[in-house]
């Protein structure tokens, strides 16, 4: 899925269609695993796949794209597991709940879900993921203005102000969904991940995944999305800024043990200059938090 996605991104920015095709060969391959899925979500799933073969078919329409789409869809929907309040998916990373969240929770496969709705009409999916909010929205905690972290410890959680887990990335799921799903209950849920954001999510480490870049992304979407209502100023800016101070000051913290520094994408330098990159540059770079499509027109063939 994430080569997928990356080919479809750059076959779209560079201009090149042998890319496009480069990422057919991918959609072969993978077939026939959406049955042993085993995760469902985002970061290692069936609801990540639908998200990059969207990407994809979005940029360079493509009825294999579609179709596996629609069978990863269809496992996700199957898999769900009723809960006290809606559906979820009990995964190999936590077999006693259905967790909340973007990367390995309700709100990554729900968006990926309303996402396959808009592409294919078929209202099953969009069922699916309002039930799956509907989960994650009965777990909300007004006092801690955030969704609690299930992982481990299910009847006594905690809570992260990050992309992975918690309010950072509900937030991102919430905004990235607004043209599918938008109502007084999802501007609430907004309010809450920026609050929540913006109290808590900076100063950790400065990764994607849990630091401050995946702050910044949600203060860009919502800036985006929302206006400067929502976001005023120049506030991702000030972030930016904060962060680039704390670097000077301690060098860049990489989201692993120590904040040791390391080029990986998600919690390394590479996502970490991604999303300053982003910010620079909102109208080329797309939110790779949310595997959004690439912004431009896809490369025309010369025949």
């Amino acid at each position: 899925g994430g080569l997928v996605y990356t080919y479809a991104q750059l076959g779209t920015l560079w201009q090149r269609p042998d890319l496009f095709d480069q990422a057919g060969t991918c959609v072969a391959l993978m077939e026939g695993r959406v049955d042993q899925d085993e995760n469902f979500d985002v970061i290692d799933g069936a609801a990540g796949c639908i998200l990059a073969l969207a990407a994809l078919h979005r940029s360079a329409p493509s009825q294999q794209a579609l179709a596996l789409a629609r069978r990863c869809g269809e496992h996700l929907v199957a898999r769900a597991r009723p809960q006290a309040q809606g559906v979820g998916w009990h995964s190999r990373l936590e077999p006693d709940a259905a967790l909340t969240g973007f990367a390995h929770g309700a709100a990554g496969i729900a968006h990926a879900l309303l996402e396959l709705h808009a592409l294919t009409g078929e209202e099953r999916f969009r069922e699916t993921a309002l039930l799956a909010l509907r989960h994650e929205r009965s777990l909300f905690s007004p006092e801690r203005n955030n969704w609690p972290d299930l992982r481990g410890r299910p009847q006594t959680p905690g809570f992260k102000t990050s992309w992975c887990h918690g309010s950072t990335g509900i937030g991102l799921g919430r905004l990235a969904s607004l043209r599918h799903l938008d109502d007084a209950t999802v501007r609430a849920e907004l309010t809450a991940a920026l609050a929540d954001t913006r109290a808590l999510g900076l100063g950790r480490d400065h990764s994607l995944c849990h630091g401050d870049a995946g702050g910044l992304e949600l203060l860009l979407a919502a800036r985006e999305a929302l206006g400067e209502a929502a976001v005023p100023g120049n506030e991702p800016e000030r972030w930016a800024a904060t962060m680039m101070g704390s670097a000077d000051a301690r060098g860049w913290l990489s989201g692993v043990p120590l904040g040791v520094e390391t080029p990986g994408f998600m919690v390394g330098l590479a996502g970490t200059g991604y999303g300053l990159l982003r910010l620079a540059e909102p109208r080329r770079v797309p939110s790779v938090l949310v595997l959004a499509p690439c912004p431009g027109d896809p490369p025309s063939r010369v025949v």
